[in-house]
């Protein structure tokens, strides 16, 4: 019995897990599984060998794909058009790395979501940068804190916890409204969208870890609550990176990569207003 078992584990051994195809070699020629071996690849060795290769691989791609998206604005993006892509982390590891650091070392941040007090003001002044849906926030709020039988003071503090919440979960919505925008300028370079938003999302990972890497230095000279100096600093500087990177990625001209990067700049600016404004809102309505 115990020989007509070994044999039938030796026959499975021989076929693949996945799919089935006879195995020839250590991997399946066909969908490239590797073949199991229980004595070599179920030892405790084994294991804490690759956990470690991989935990390191990962570290060394991370921390070069850092660098390089800081030091070298465009060149993974033009790395990734041209194909070579195994030395770095993939565009949207890197944005979800990003994403996963913001969300936890930056619980309460005030820099993508709009104060509901500057939602009120932007109604009253008709002030469509403040509030650019003219949404009569003071009487939304006042229907709503009537309905849970709840003051609007402690109202407003849940609306601003959960908008903080949500603003650094709902960033991914931006890459493909502002890559599509990117592909508009600048497809006749490249005449497919993909590649455009490989570059959003890219940029979008260098705005989230730049806004990361300012809050130490706000802690330092004392400034707390510091939403509204980080989002005009990052206003003010991330075009300068959107043109750095246009010109490595597109190849155009100086002058004709700064227009171009002021119409993608100026959509972005409009889009990250929107979205502060959507995500208050919306924590208003959740509520």
């Amino acid at each position: 019995m115990e020989e007509k078992f070994d044999q039938s584990v030796a026959e499975v051994r021989e076929l693949c897990a996945s799919c089935g195809a006879k195995l020839k070699g250590d991997y399946c020629r066909k969908c490239g599984e590797k073949k199991i071996i229980p004595e070599r690849d179920f030892s405790i060795r084994k294991f804490l060998n690759q956990s470690l290769w991989h935990l390191a691989h990962f570290d060394s791609k991370l921390l070069k794909s850092v660098w390089l998206l800081f030091s070298k604005p465009g060149f993974m993006t033009a790395e990734w058009i041209a194909g070579r892509r195994v030395g770095y982390m993939k565009p949207i590891q890197m944005f979800l790395v990003a994403s996963v650091l913001f969300y936890f070392f930056l619980p309460t941040t005030t820099a993508h979501f709009t104060g509901p007090h500057d939602l009120v003001m932007g109604y009253d002044e008709q002030n469509y940068v403040m509030n650019f849906f003219q949404y009569d926030f003071a009487k939304a709020l006042a229907s709503k804190s009537s309905e849970l039988g709840v003051t609007e003071e402690a109202l407003t503090h849940e609306i601003m916890d959960a908008a903080a919440e949500r603003s650094k979960t709902w960033l991914f919505l931006l890459i493909p409204l502002w890559g599509f925008f990117i592909f508009l300028l600048f497809r006749q370079k490249i005449p497919y969208l993909v590649p455009h938003l490989v570059f959003a999302m890219h940029a979008l990972t260098f705005y989230i870890l730049l806004d990361l890497s300012v809050h130490p230095f706000l802690y330092l000279f004392g400034i707390i609550h510091g939403g509204k100096h980080i989002f005009l600093f990052l206003t003010l500087s991330f075009p300068v990176y959107q043109a750095l990177a246009a010109r490595r990625i597109y190849g155009y001209t100086w002058p004709i990569t700064i227009v171009k990067t002021l119409g993608t700049a100026a959509v972005f600016v409009l889009l990250i207003l929107m979205y502060r404004q959507v995500v208050t809102i919306s924590a208003l309505g959740m509520q």
